[in-house]
C-alpha cells in the first residue's frame, strides 16, 4: 500500500513540469485574448440592444418590436438605478430617455415622458466637463421635445433648445429650427427625435458650382453608441471611418469641385436605413460606404471593396451580419435583398463598375506604396446600408482592425490621406464617365 501512495506522489510530481508550461502558456494567453474581447456590461449589452432595435425599427413606432422597445427600457431604469460607471452614465441616461420617448409616441402614455425627463434630470444637475459638451447639449434637445410632449409652457421649452444651441455644430442648428418653430407656432410636439431627421447637408466651403456638380453621398461607418470594431490599442471603427470620410470630402470638393454630403459629420448614431434614404432623397450620383474590417480569428488583412448582392460565400455573408448589426444565431434576411433587387438590379452594373474603379484607385495610391499591405479584391455581400439605394454604391472595408500591421497603418495619418487620395480619384474617375 504505501508503494501505491509513493508511485502516485511521484506521478504528482512528474506531472508538474506538464501542468507549469501549460500554466504560464495560458497566463501569457489572457492578456491577448482580453485585448480581443469586447467587453461585456450590463451597459455595453444595453447599448448593444439599443443599436439593434434602432436599426430594425428606426422610428420607434412599428408594433412588433413594442416588447423589445419596453423590455429595454427596463433594462436602462434598472441600470440607472444601480452603480454604473461614470463613463457610461450619462450616455445611458440620454438612451433611457430616447426609448421612453419612443414608447410614448406608439401608447401616448404620459408615464413613459415623465420617466424620460426624470433620467436626463442628473445630467444637468452637475458641472459639465469639456467632453461631455456634445452629449449634453444632446439631452438639452431631447428635455425640449420631452417638455412639449408633457404639455409645458412654450417659454420652458424654449429655455431647453437655447441651452442646446451654445454646443455649436448640428445640434444647435436642429435647436434653432425648433425655436423658430415655436415662434411661428409651427412647431409638432410630438416631431420625432432629432437623430431620426434626415442627416444636414455638410458645409460644402469648396464647391466651385454646386448648382451642376455631382452629389456624392459618404457614410461613415457606424457611429454614437455603434463604434463598430475595435482595435487592441482602443482604435474604434467609428473614429476612423470619420476621419477617412472628411478627407475624402475635402479632395472631392477642392480638387474636383464636388458637392459631397455625408450621412453623419460628427460622432451619431444614424439608422442603416437613412443613409441610403438620404443619398436617394439628394440624388446622388454615387454612394460610398466606409467601414474598417475584423475577423474572428483576429489574423486575417487587407483592404476589400463590396457591391450589394446576397452572396453565397460564408465570408462575406459573415461580415455583412457584423456589418449589420445581426446577433448571433439570426441570419441576413434575403427578402431584404429581393425587394432591393426591384430597384438595383438597373444599377448594379455601375455598382460593380464604380467598386473596380475606387478598388484600383486604392491600390494605385494607397496600397502599392503601402509595405505590407494588399488589396483583397472587390467582393459581393449583403450589406443593409446598401439596401435600396437608388443609384450606384459600393462598401469599402479598409483594413483590418484586429491585425497589428493593418493596425499600425491605419494609425498613420499619411496612410489614411493615401486611402482618402484613392477613394476620391476612384469616385471621380467614376462619375466623371455617366
Amino acid at each position: 500500500m504505501r508503494d501505491v501512495y509513493r508511485y502516485r506522489v511521484r506521478m504528482l510530481f512528474d506531472l508538474r513540469w506538464h501542468f507549469i508550461p501549460g500554466a504560464i502558456f495560458l497566463a501569457c494567453l489572457l492578456p491577448i485574448t482580453v485585448a480581443y474581447s469586447a467587453p461585456s456590461t450590463p451597459s455595453s449589452r444595453a447599448r448593444a440592444e439599443y443599436v439593434r432595435l434602432r436599426n430594425v425599427d428606426p422610428a420607434g413606432t412599428d408594433s412588433a418590436y413594442q416588447t423589445e422597445w419596453e423590455a429595454l427600457a427596463t433594462r436602462m431604469r434598472a441600470l440607472l438605478g444601480a452603480s454604473v460607471k461614470a463613463d457610461d452614465i450619462n450616455y445611458i441616461r440620454v438612451l433611457c430617455a430616447d426609448t421612453h420617448m419612443r414608447l410614448y409616441r406608439t401608447t401616448r402614455q404620459r408615464s413613459y415622458v415623465m420617466t424620460a425627463i426624470e433620467s436626463l434630470k442628473p445630467i444637468f444637475a452637475r458641472d459639465v466637463r469639456s467632453d461631455e459638451a456634445p452629449l449634453v447639449a444632446e439631452a438639452a434637445l431631447l428635455m425640449g421635445d420631452l417638455s412639449l410632449a408633457a404639455g409645458s409652457h412654450a417659454d420652458t421649452t424654449g429655455e431647453w433648445y437655447q441651452h442646446a444651441t451654445a454646443s455649436g455644430g448640428e445640434i444647435a442648428e436642429v435647436a434653432k429650427s425648433r425655436l423658430l418653430g415655436l415662434e411661428l407656432k409651427t412647431f409638432n410636439r410630438f416631431i420625432p427625435s432629432r437623430d431620426l431627421e434626415v442627416p444636414r447637408l455638410v458645409s460644402n466651403g469648396g464647391v466651385r458650382s454646386s448648382r451642376m456638380a455631382p452629389i456624392v453621398v459618404l457614410d461613415p461607418g457606424h457611429g454614437g453608441g455603434d463604434a463598430g470594431a475595435t482595435g487592441s490599442d482602443g482604435q474604434l471603427e467609428k473614429n476612423l471611418t470619420l476621419d477617412v470620410a472628411r478627407r475624402v470630402r475635402i479632395l472631392l470638393e477642392k480638387r474636383y469641385g464636388f458637392n459631397v454630403l455625408q450621412t453623419r459629420s460628427r460622432d451619431q448614431f444614424v439608422p442603416l436605413a437613412r443613409r441610403t434614404s438620404y443619398a436617394n432623397k439628394k440624388k446622388a450620383a454615387a454612394f460610398i460606404s466606409l467601414h474598417v474590417n475584423a475577423s474572428q480569428e483576429h489574423d486575417a488583412d487587407g483592404l476589400e471593396v463590396y457591391y450589394l448582392d446576397n452572396a453565397n460565400d460564408e465570408a462575406s455573408r459573415k461580415l455583412a451580419e457584423r456589418e449589420n448589426g445581426v446577433r448571433e444565431g439570426e441570419h441576413v434576411d434575403d427578402l431584404s435583398f429581393m425587394l432591393s433587387d426591384l430597384i438595383q438590379s438597373g444599377k448594379l452594373e455601375d455598382s460593380i463598375v464604380l467598386s473596380r474603379v475606387v478598388e484600383s484607385s486604392l491600390k494605385a495610391r494607397a496600397i502599392s506604396r503601402a509595405k505590407g499591405v494588399r488589396s483583397l479584391g472587390v467582393k459581393r455581400g449583403p450589406f443593409f446600408v446598401l439596401v435600396g439605394a437608388h443609384m450606384p454604391c459600393t462598401l469599402i472595408e479598409m483594413l483590418f482592425i484586429d491585425n497589428p500591421s493593418d493596425r499600425a497603418m491605419l494609425s498613420r495619418e499619411e496612410f489614411r490621406s493615401a486611402l482618402a487620395l484613392g477613394v476620391a480619384d476612384g469616385i471621380y474617375k467614376f462619375v466623371s464617365k455617366q
